[in-house]
């Protein structure tokens, strides 16, 4: 985050857009620490290059939040001008509804923990199973612990992700689509597969993980078979 506070980009209007849609999304004891964006830049200088955002979508409901804007004086303002001809007020009774339902943060972290419980046992299987369902397999796959977030990236051998999303999909189970979470959905290594085990039911992101392990194994086997 510091190299990107002190970047000297040539052009004076370079922006930062800094996506911050989980941040208090945990699955830990609690929300991670981190720098701040805004912060840094203002170190180095550069207050009007960052351009932070966040919703409640991931909070209350999904399209039916609010959201929350944070940019250097200039560019805040130059922002507001862009977006007041698109409205002629913003929805102040679903403001309300938020303001009197989430409060102020202890409320927001303690309601938080609630998304905790239902998911993290999710989480949990999901490590557990990709775990058992790929020892000894050798290094045929990693994939990341989330303290937060909703997500799990697994990264298979190079050239097998893909591969392993198509055979999931003739098994019954839609991944999303192999190399989403690259720019423009391109994997350069055909390696990476996000795996959000959020929304199905318990017994089945079990039942998916382990059709998972076994499509990556059968799609690694045809890549080594396929170098012979």
């Amino acid at each position: 985050m510091r190299r990107l506070a002190a970047l000297q980009p040539a052009a004076e209007n370079f922006k930062i857009m800094w996506d911050n849609a989980y941040v208090v999304h945990y699955l830990g004891d609690a929300p991670a620490e981190t720098l701040n964006i805004m912060q840094e830049c203002k170190k180095t200088g550069r207050e009007e290059m960052p351009v932070l955002f966040c919703s409640s979508s991931k909070i209350t409901f999904p399209g039916a939040g609010v959201a929350a804007l944070s940019a250097g004086p200039q560019t805040f303002k130059v922002l507001l001008n862009g977006m007041f001809p698109m409205t002629i007020g913003f929805d102040k009774l679903n403001q309300l509804r938020h303001v009197l339902f989430l409060k102020d943060k202890q409320h927001i972290l303690a309601h938080m923990a609630k998304h905790k419980a239902v998911i993290g046992p999710k989480f949990d299987a999901m490590q557990h199973l990709l775990a058992q369902g790929l020892a000894g397999c050798g290094e045929i796959a990693s994939w990341t612990h989330p303290q937060g977030g909703y997500f799990i990236s697994l990264y298979a051998m190079p050239g097998c992700a893909k591969r392993t999303v198509a055979l999931c999909k003739q098994a019954g189970v839609v991944l999303t689509g192999a190399g989403a979470a690259y720019p423009y959905g391109k994997d350069p290594q055909d390696s990476n597969i996000r795996l959000a085990p959020t929304y199905p039911a318990q017994a089945e992101v079990e039942e998916a993980t382990k059709l998972i392990c076994v499509a990556l194994r059968l799609a690694t086997v045809e890549a080594l078979l396929a170098k012979v």
